[in-house]
């Protein structure tokens, strides 16, 4: 971070979320950020419940800057990160989440196998070319970046997390997708722009094939809490309201449909009692209904 580029009348700041942790975090972070003598100010903050999503929610409410950029302690930005990512958010106001392109290192040769999964990593392109990816529906946590504004009025709007992400060796995943389709509910964009570069260190342990199927399979029971934000995002789409009947009659129409993403929503949904699933819905839609009016009202 400290090798980053930006103009002069640009101010920023680093904020380390020492989130429940064993090692000794802050004092290690404090250390090496004074050993670069680096003018920027780093502010280290404790968030003792464990879980990317609640270190996540403490950095929006800490956070001083317009923008806000999430970086994994495993992350290596291009000393232009910040700058380009700087523009382009200030050029293009509907765009509420920004993500870049991953590119993986690590101390060992990568697996034959890599190549194929390294979208699991957060290393690769998230689509060809710079361009809105809504239809993809997420953009990886690793740089991604916000408007601090914007998040901080989603969780004042209610909106709450349903994913912890991480915590410690526990490889629960979706809570950087959770907030995407928060943003996707709110009619803001998903964007994904090739300048925006970063590496992706992997340490070894990380890249065998049992580690791969348990963070995999994290993914996997991440999807039936993500599936049900696409749920909604259908019903806004056709312009339903979501009424108890109104959803019980679009389960039925989904039997019928031959399509197969609405087929897996539904699937996703049956271990799910459609009292509580219209609970859920209806929080949610309430939550985006608060966020549109207050930004109205701005």
């Amino acid at each position: 971070m400290f090798k980053q580029k930006l103009n002069s009348d640009i101010s920023w700041e680093v904020l380390l979320i020492d989130n429940n942790s064993n090692d000794n975090t802050a004092e290690v972070g404090t250390d090496i950020w004074k050993n670069f003598h680096s003018e920027i100010n780093l502010t280290v903050i404790s968030e003792p419940m464990p879980g990317l999503s609640y270190a996540r929610k403490k950095a929006v409410s800490s956070a001083k800057g317009e923008l806000l950029l999430f970086c994994d302690d495993d992350n290596w930005l291009d000393e232009n990160y910040l700058q380009i990512a700087f523009d382009f958010m200030k050029n293009n106001p509907n765009v509420g989440v920004l993500g870049g392109k991953g590119i993986a290192v690590s101390s060992i040769e990568f697996p034959d196998w890599f190549t194929t999964y390294q979208g699991g990593y957060a290393v690769g392109v998230q689509n060809i070319g710079s361009d809105k990816i809504n239809n993809r529906g997420y953009v990886w946590g690793s740089g991604m970046v916000v408007r601090t504004g914007e998040i901080l009025s989603l969780y004042n709007s209610g909106f709450i997390s349903l994913l912890t992400g991480r915590k410690g060796v526990n490889l629960s995943a979706g809570d950087d997708s959770e907030i995407c389709k928060w943003f996707l509910l709110v009619e803001k964009d998903l964007f994904f722009n090739e300048q925006l570069i970063f590496k992706h260190y992997i340490e070894p342990f990380r890249l065998t094939v049992e580690y791969y199927k348990n963070m995999n399979n994290g993914f996997t029971l991440s999807q039936r809490a993500l599936n049900q934000y696409d749920f909604i995002l259908f019903l806004l789409n056709k312009k339903r309201k979501a009424s108890f009947f109104k959803i019980i009659s679009l389960f039925v129409i989904f039997l019928f449909e031959r399509n197969r993403l609405k087929i897996k929503i539904l699937l996703e949904f049956i271990n799910k009692t459609p009292l509580t699933f219209h609970r859920q819905t209806k929080n949610i839609l309430q939550s985006r209904k608060l966020f549109i009016e207050n930004e109205s009202e701005a």
